[in-house]
């Protein structure tokens, strides 16, 4: 990139990492000294008929000066919620840690919350193995997006019915409105879109907030919202250096909605808008008059005859909850974060896992926050050929990899009788000249049984002159 190119992008990635990572502190509470949260450690086996897992949990507030744990009794609701996950007499406690262990086949328990699984498919040929588990979250993306589209709308009807109390009487408040009704509105959805994706670009390695930053910049210069006389701003903005920045720009945006001359006086009426303390009055009068705080205030006075030192919600803040649900955030940015690890002990490293290969074992670290954009996910999958036998009959290896998986997934799927033919057809083979045409003539008598994709996977097998590596643990 040129130096002008480079010059353009700076800003706003100092905006990015100035302004985004805020939204996500909360996580970081759970590492530090005085904030209790509970720890899991899922190590699981593969075993001939499934997988072992042994789940050690316990709850911890920080480290003592000697670098021992502060521990804290578990929950007594989670660790009933986690003992029923388990057969009866296998969850102990192990000091001031509890071990549940287990062996399971198919669905994995929700221990620690959430979904998963384990299977293997075994064939002549080798064995393919599959592992999958979301541990808590959210995964109704489209619940939660309508959740975030109708905070939009309750949160854009607000701010027509504030405009109207203060702008409805200028001449080109009806433009404003039409603005804010459309345009607004729409944009505004948007932006909560935005920040999902920015959020879950967080989670991964090769993606990060600053471009979404820069595309969202892009989105409001488009939509008119800035300009790019605003960009040398941005700094200033994300730092705080110049508190009143916002303000002017959002009344310029709302001069220009109301088709106000740029070059003429500025009404009386929009001054309220970098006027902080008559801005933050004017709104909290205009909430107070509300449904949406009327219904908090409401809650309040129910749940102050339990507590009476409950604190009365401000009218000003009645939209925190709206706003939290644009965002796609819970309210509390300060919840309890868990901590999670996850180890899958295999012969030799996954050929596909978003998790890391460290001593034999698939290793997965990662704090459960409450505000994740995406649950939690942990995948493997792997494949251990048959040497002996493909040698035997093919005279090289032939499958593995993929190419294994995908065969041992189609033989799982045929039924009994056709893949007793079909086995027993293999185990009459023999490597040689003609031995991709036998494979291609193969018919069962009844012709009822899909054997193409197993024929075409060997016979393309067969027919590749790449050099098969030798057999071993992988190098990833």
């Amino acid at each position: 990139m040129n130096p002008k190119g480079r010059e353009f992008f700076a800003p706003a990635g100092f905006f990015g990492r100035r302004l985004l990572p805020w939204l996500f502190l909360a996580p970081v509470c759970a590492l530090l000294t005085g904030c209790p949260h509970n720890d899991y450690t899922v190590e699981l086996k593969p075993t001939a008929h499934g997988v072992e897992r042994t789940l050690t949990f316990y709850r911890v507030d920080g480290n003592s000066s000697n670098g021992v744990p502060n521990y804290q009794g578990f929950p007594s609701n989670e660790l009933v919620a986690i003992t029923k996950a388990y057969p009866a007499n296998t969850v102990i406690r192990d000091g001031q840690r509890h071990i549940a262990k287990a062996e399971f086949s198919g669905a994995m328990p929700k221990d620690v919350g959430g979904a998963g699984a384990y299977t293997n498919y075994v064939t002549s040929l080798g064995e393919s193995g599959f592992y999958s588990e979301r541990f808590r979250g959210d995964d109704d993306l489209a619940g939660r997006t309508l959740k975030q589209f109708h905070a939009a709308d309750q949160l854009t009807d607000l701010v027509i019915g504030w405009s109207k109390t203060e702008f409805g009487h200028e001449r080109g408040y009806k433009k404003l409105r039409k603005f804010l009704d459309e345009d607004f509105r729409h944009d505004l959805k948007n932006a909560g879109e935005y920040f999902k994706m920015a959020a879950a670009s967080n989670l991964s390695d090769t993606n990060t907030p600053e471009e979404f930053t820069v595309r969202f910049f892009q989105y409001l210069v488009e939509r008119g919202y800035l300009k790019l006389s605003d960009l040398p701003k941005l700094p200033l903005i994300a730092s705080s250096a110049e508190a009143d920045e916002v303000p002017r720009l959002i009344q310029r945006l709302v001069a220009e909605k109301m088709e106000i001359p740029a070059a003429g006086p500025m009404p009386k009426s929009l001054g309220i808008l970098t006027n902080n303390s008559a801005l933050e009055k004017s709104w909290g009068q205009y909430m107070a008059r509300t449904d949406l705080y009327r219904a908090q205030r409401n809650a309040w006075e129910e749940k102050r005859k339990k507590d009476p030192d409950l604190k009365e919600p401000k009218p000003g803040d009645a939209t925190e909850g709206l706003t939290s649900d644009l965002l796609g955030i819970p309210g509390d940015l300060g919840g309890e974060t868990d901590h999670l690890t996850v180890k899958l002990a295999l012969k030799h490293a996954p050929d596909h896992s978003n998790g890391k290969w460290q001593d034999g074992r698939v290793v997965w670290e990662m704090d459960l926050e409450h505000d994740r954009p995406l649950p939690v996910l942990c995948y493997a999958s792997w494949n251990d050929p048959d040497e002996t036998f493909q040698k035997a009959h093919f005279g090289r290896r032939l499958l593995e990899g993929d190419e294994l998986a995908h065969y041992n997934l189609w033989r799982s799927g045929l039924s009994q009788p056709g893949g007793e033919a079909w086995d027993n057809f293999l185990a009459g083979l023999q490597p040689g000249p003609g031995l991709k045409e036998k494979i291609q003539g193969f018919r069962l008598t009844n012709d009822a049984e899909p054997l193409d994709v197993g024929c075409n996977l060997l016979t393309d097998a067969l027919t590749s002159n790449a050099t098969v590596p030798p057999a071993g643990p992988s190098s990833k």
